[in-house]
C-alpha cells in the first residue's frame, strides 16, 4: 500500500531585498555640514533622484539639472552633486529629523534613509581652541564682550556660555529673527544684552560672582567663529 504523497509548503521571508529601507545615522553639532551619501553601487542607471525631508520635497536631480526647495527651513543651505549625494550647509537643531532619499531605477524605485540630529553648541571645555580674550571691570560697572564683528550676515546662531561647565547664558537665531533667550535661573536676570548688529554681549550691574570664563559660539557660513573671553571683576 502506498503511503499518501505529503506535500509542504515553505515560505521564505527574504529581508534587504528589492526596495527595502536601509538607514543611515549622522551626527552633528550646530554650525557644521552633513553630507548625506548614497551607495553608488545601488543607484548606478538611475533616472531621478529625490530628497525628502519631513514629508516635504527638497531637492531634486535627473543627473543633469538640479532643483532645490523654497523652504525657508533649509533657504541656500542645499547643495546636490551628480551623484546623488546631498550635503547641507550651516544645520541647526531644526535640521533633525529623518531624510529619505528616493531613487527611481530602471529596476524599480529604491529608497533610503538618513537620520541626522544635529547637537546643540559645544560647552567652553570643546572650544579651547577658539580665541581667548581678557576683560577687568570694576564691580559695578558693565562690560561688553566684543565679537569683532562689524555686522551679522543674517543666518548665524549666536550662542554665549559661562563657566568651565558652560551654561547657556544667551542664545540667539539670527535667521528666525526670534528674541534671544537670556540666562533662566535668575543670576543674571535683567543683566544681559545682546547686540543684534554685531553679536557682542553686555553685561551690566556686574558683581565678583560674575568672574569667569565666557563663551561665545558663533554658526556663521561664511566665518565660523568659536572665542572665549575671561572676565574678571573686582572690589574697589
Amino acid at each position: 500500500m502506498k503511503k499518501p504523497f505529503k506535500s509542504v509548503l515553505f515560505v521564505l521571508l527574504m529581508c534587504g531585498v528589492f526596495g527595502a529601507d536601509e538607514e543611515r545615522v549622522k551626527a552633528v553639532r550646530e554650525g557644521d555640514s552633513v553630507t548625506l551619501n548614497p551607495d553608488l553601487t545601488q543607484i548606478q542607471g538611475f533616472t531621478e533622484i529625490q530628497w525628502w525631508f519631513k514629508d516635504q520635497l527638497v531637492a531634486i536631480t535627473n543627473g543633469r539639472n538640479r532643483k532645490y526647495s523654497e523652504n525657508e527651513i533649509f533657504r541656500v543651505r542645499l547643495k546636490l552633486n551628480q551623484t546623488g549625494s546631498l550635503t547641507i550647509t550651516n544645520m541647526k537643531t531644526k535640521h533633525s529629523g529623518l531624510y529619505k532619499l528616493w531613487i527611481e531605477l530602471n529596476t524599480g524605485p529604491l529608497t533610503l534613509d538618513f537620520t541626522v540630529t544635529v547637537n546643540e553648541s559645544p560647552s567652553v571645555i570643546d572650544a579651547v581652541k577658539g580665541e581667548m580674550k581678557f576683560e577687568s571691570v570694576k564691580e559695578g560697572a558693565p562690560v561688553t564682550l566684543q565679537t569683532d564683528v562689524k555686522q551679522l550676515h543674517g543666518d548665524e546662531l549666536i550662542v554665549w556660555r559661562c563657566g568651565e561647565e558652560g551654561k547657556l547664558i544667551a542664545k540667539a537665531d539670527m535667521e528666525a529673527k526670534s528674541s534671544p533667550l537670556y540666562d533662566t535661573d535668575g543670576r543674571l536676570s535683567g543683566r544681559l544684552e545682546l547686540d543684534h548688529v554685531t553679536g557682542s554681549l553686555t553685561l551690566t550691574n556686574t558683581r565678583t560672582t560674575d568672574s569667569g570664563l565666557w563663551t561665545l559660539l558663533s554658526t556663521d557660513q561664511q566665518q565660523p567663529t568659536d572665542l572665549i573671553q575671561e572676565i574678571h571683576c573686582y572690589c574697589q
